[in-house]
């Protein structure tokens, strides 16, 4: 896991769990690729050149993960993060018109190149997405596993919102599929399923990424 180093040792990471301060619902990013998910069709893209990776695999570094503000403002963010084992800090002013929104984050790396990746939004649907991830991590963590990085499928789920006239809205699934070791050992067994919110019942919707070979 070249491109997936971890950042505290395994009791370390079950302790920063244990003591969480996301309310559910980094360093530097040079050379990362941001994954983007469209609300409208649930398709997931990657970088510049906005690759397609819907129903892709990634390994979750766990200890990425972070809450804080994001304030989008002349078409640019202005991010206040922190890791999940801190207090959410402080909102940032806003700017004009411009208010920040909580926000959330994560970073890890494709499975099939290793190629680094990460996640920040600041939307409902994606925040209760890395928030179920996290509350996966964490119930994995209760049970005393070393294995605490996921391997995820980029999924989707729809709902209609009574707002738009019924339109179908997407919002992030992190499927986990695998659970890894800090060294990127995979263990042995089915990992569960992240379970929708029960208030939305949304129909779930997992694309796969078509390939030609």
């Amino acid at each position: 896991m070249s491109n997936f180093p971890a950042v505290m040792n395994v009791n370390d990471l079950s302790s920063a769990l244990a003591d969480s301060k996301v309310q559910e619902a980094p360093g530097s990013n040079a050379g990362v690729s941001f994954l983007k998910m469209d609300f409208e069709s649930g398709e997931w893209s990657m970088g510049k050149d906005a690759e397609d990776v819907t129903g892709e695999d990634i390994l979750v570094n766990t200890a990425t993960i972070t809450h804080g503000w994001i304030l989008w403002s002349g078409g640019r963010p202005k991010k206040s993060m922190v890791p999940f084992n801190q207090d959410l800090p402080m909102a940032p002013d806003s700017i004009g018109d411009d208010y920040p929104s909580e926000g959330r984050g994560l970073q890890g790396a494709l499975m099939d190149d290793q190629s680094p990746v990460a996640f920040d939004t600041n939307s409902f649907g994606g925040r209760k997405g890395v928030d179920n991830l996290l509350g996966s991590i964490k119930a994995k963590a209760a049970t005393g596993s070393q294995f605490l990085y996921p391997q995820v499928k980029l999924g989707s789920e729809s709902y209609a919102n009574a707002k738009r006239g019924g339109k179908l809205v997407f919002n992030p699934i992190f499927e986990v599929v695998s659970w890894c070791n800090q060294d990127g050992v995979a263990e042995d067994g089915e990992a569960p399923q992240i379970e929708a919110a029960p208030e939305e019942e949304p129909a779930k919707r997992q694309s796969r990424r078509s390939r030609n070979k």
